[in-house]
């Protein structure tokens, strides 16, 4: 998460290895995906869900859902 001046205000990293996949590509690293949002609130958490072959990225703001993002296995080249 970045704050109102742009800097990294927070960070959250999630293994492969905790949801049974596996990265099929050699630099094991996904292609980036970003989903930009404003909001006041007064706590920002994210949530990561796994849905058969999808992840759902999940930003919220103050318990309420702000933004969310869904990528699929095949989108990350992922072997379940």
């Amino acid at each position: 998460m970045l704050d109102e001046d742009g800097f990294i205000e927070t960070t959250t990293q999630f293994s492969y290895r905790d949801y049974g996949v596996t990265p099929d590509r050699e630099d094991d690293r996904p292609d980036r995906i970003e989903e930009e949002f404003t909001v006041e609130a007064g706590s920002i958490d994210v949530r990561l869900e796994r849905h058969g072959h999808t992840f759902a990225f999940r930003a919220l703001a103050d318990d309420e859902e702000a933004a969310r993002v869904e990528v699929s296995d095949a989108d990350w080249d992922l072997d379940a």
